[in-house]
């Protein structure tokens, strides 16, 4: 009686140990995607040998039970609850909220001033190679460097954080008079910004991208510039275009990690053309139906940067049929979603590469098959001293 008390019981046990984690495996949610966390959920793991053998069945089961447990986003959210209204902490999941806007948590170590020169002459070398080779083929290359949020609100971070002051003040100098003194085209949106006083509507308050009002300042500057240069371009003036705010929320990409928390009533903005210049589209080598503008099916959901132009695609390919007009080839990061939208209707053809996610060929090969006269690197100054991505434009031979 006794043994078979205990065998009652471990089979008890057992059966309380597996419960929680067999009734996830059957009754969880079969999301693939953490949609607040911006990521993809651990899939259940395959029993392998190999797995069993070296004990990476059991990490892989652990990621993946942490990720789908019942309840997890709701206990995420109340965490967050907690430490935004109650604990009233500077930083929560890595975002700071600061005077009105919502700012990522940096750490304290940083680069000193004096190192910068030299980093900046190192990275500004690729793109004098790249812009004399453009320039040889009669074509006009220019670098647009912009702001990132953090840089652009750095002022709203508290005195006890770390707001990078030397990486955007000495950095983005070091970088800017590096591109010049090798002769490449740069435009610096920080200091057009400035000369315009810094308007506040020029970037989101909940997002480390600029708004659309900001995109359709870069726009006018990248224009202005261009015409400098000899190129006569049609323009989309203000009167070309219905500035319209959005009635989705703008969850964005810091509120997002907030799980839409944060007390916001920002909207985002789209500039639609009064008279559309009509364009075919291509996404990554296929013909698409996307429009410039991807918004949510209902005015209640969500909606965050992604509705410029859907998003990321390693290469997007605008076709306006105007052979009148130059083409045009645009890369870099997400920050040429916005501008997409408005730099397509100056040109004839516009291809946009986002050398993060293209392996194609080299950006130096694609130049030389498609004969862009306009060739445009668009980064914000966070992808200044980084390497690889959108910075691998040339290769040395």
């Amino acid at each position: 009686m006794e043994k078979f008390s205990q065998r009652a019981f471990l089979a008890l046990l057992l059966a309380a140990l597996l419960a929680v984690p067999g009734g996830t495996a059957l009754w969880s949610r079969k999301d693939t995607a953490a949609y607040y966390e911006n990521r993809t959920l651990a899939q259940f793991p395959s029993l392998t040998a190999e797995g069993l053998w070296d004990g990476g069945l059991g990490g892989d089961f652990e990621d993946w039970y942490s990720d789908h447990v019942p309840g997890r986003t709701t206990l995420l959210k109340l965490d967050t609850a907690a430490q935004l209204n109650l604990l009233r902490r500077p930083a929560v999941n890595e975002v700071v909220p600061a005077e009105g806007v919502l700012l990522p948590l940096l750490p304290y170590e940083e680069r000193e001033a004096g190192e910068y020169a030299a980093l900046a002459a190192e990275a500004a070398e690729p793109f004098a190679r790249l812009s004399e080779w453009v320039r040889a083929g009669g074509g006009t290359f220019c670098y647009v460097g912009i702001p990132e949020q953090r840089a652009y609100f750095r002022d709203r971070y508290p005195a006890y954080l770390s707001a990078h002051e030397t990486e955007i003040s000495a950095g983005d100098a070091a970088y800017a008079q590096a591109m010049a003194e090798r002769g490449v085209n740069f435009l610096d949106m920080g200091a057009v910004y400035n000369r315009q006083g810094r308007p506040e509507n020029y970037y989101s308050a909940v997002d480390h991208h600029y708004s659309y009002y900001g995109a359709y300042a870069a726009y006018r500057a990248i224009l202005d510039r261009l015409a400098a240069e000899g190129w006569n371009l049609p323009v989309l003036t203000e009167e070309d275009l219905d500035f319209t705010e959005l009635p989705n929320p703008y969850i964005a990409t810091r509120n997002r990690k907030l799980y839409n928390l944060w007390p916001n009533g920002e909207r985002a903005v789209i500039g639609v053309q009064k008279n559309p210049v009509p364009f075919t589209r291509y996404d990554n080598g296929e013909l698409s139906d996307r429009p410039l503008f991807v918004l949510p099916e209902e005015d209640y959901l969500p909606t965050t940067y992604n509705l410029y132009m859907g998003g990321d695609f390693g290469e997007t390919v605008l076709e306006t049929d105007r052979p009148d007009l130059p083409d045009a080839l645009i890369f870099g990061d997400s920050f040429t979603n916005a501008l997409e939208t408005l730099l397509y209707a100056s040109f004839n053809e516009t291809r946009i590469l986002d050398l993060r996610h293209y392996d194609g060929m080299s950006l130096e090969d694609y130049i030389g098959r498609y004969r862009p006269e306009v060739v445009l690197c668009i980064q914000n100054d966070t992808f200044y001293y980084l390497s690889g991505g959108n910075n691998a434009v040339w290769e040395e031979p």
